[in-house]
């Protein structure tokens, strides 16, 4: 094995590590994302919002490691697929982040229990759902389980569901509501059961991902011709 060849297979591991690493982050980040949302606790809403710059910061560390990849050894074919696929991980996974802290600023302003929300049932089984996603993205990554991957891209449909109906509820309170106090909380519920949706989108892009990375296919439309 040439020098070359061990330098490539070191950043290529590398490279796989730091994906790992951004994805336990962020799952570690959603799980104090609802403490916050449970406790209002500032000084958790303020660590939060802290912690965005460390995942930019990995966000940009994968992108600029992908470039080098594909700049220095011109991968080809499965590890081309890798690489290339890594960048929109990446962007996947801080934008979770994002959502995370959207979800935390937005707690900062819920001057209640959660227990108290309207669309209390509905945020807790889109929670449920998504913190099962979660583990199970995670577990599909580290082992390049595809069933597993293709087992939460079809969960996804289950938080949809759940937000259509939840969001949509809570719009047709706020617009029935002439006490301003009340508008606000069922506006603040109905952007914090999308801000969940758009979490579990970027997990089943996840899992989108990583069947690509596996097959080669697109997932989306291998299903969509099954069901034909």
């Amino acid at each position: 094995m040439t020098e070359r060849t061990l330098h490539y297979e070191k950043e290529m591991n590398l490279l796989n590590e730091k994906l790992k690493e951004f994805l336990n982050g962020v799952d570690h980040l959603f799980e104090r994302t609802l403490l916050a949302v449970q406790s209002g606790d500032e000084k958790l809403i303020r660590d939060i919002e802290l912690m965005d710059d460390y995942f930019d910061r990995l966000d940009l560390d994968i992108q600029t490691m992908a470039f080098d990849i594909i700049g220095k050894f011109q991968p080809l074919a499965d590890d081309l697929r890798f690489v290339v696929a890594m960048i929109g991980l990446s962007i996947d996974l801080e934008r979770i982040a994002d959502e995370c802290v959207n979800i935390a600023q937005l707690s900062r302003h819920v001057q209640r229990g959660v227990e108290s929300f309207t669309s209390w049932k509905t945020l807790n089984e889109m929670i449920k759902i998504i913190l099962t996603m979660f583990k199970q993205t995670i577990e599909a990554v580290e082992h390049k389980d595809l069933d597993l991957a293709i087992k939460v891209w079809k969960r996804d449909d289950d938080v949809d569901l759940l937000h259509n109906s939840g969001h949509e509820n809570l719009i047709d309170l706020a617009c029935q509501e002439s006490n301003p106090k009340m508008m606000r909380l069922y506006l603040e519920e109905a952007f914090l059961i999308r801000h969940l949706e758009r979490i579990a989108d970027h997990l089943t892009n996840v899992c989108e991902k990583l069947y690509f990375i596996s097959t080669g296919k697109q997932l989306k439309e291998l299903l969509k011709n099954q069901e034909r």
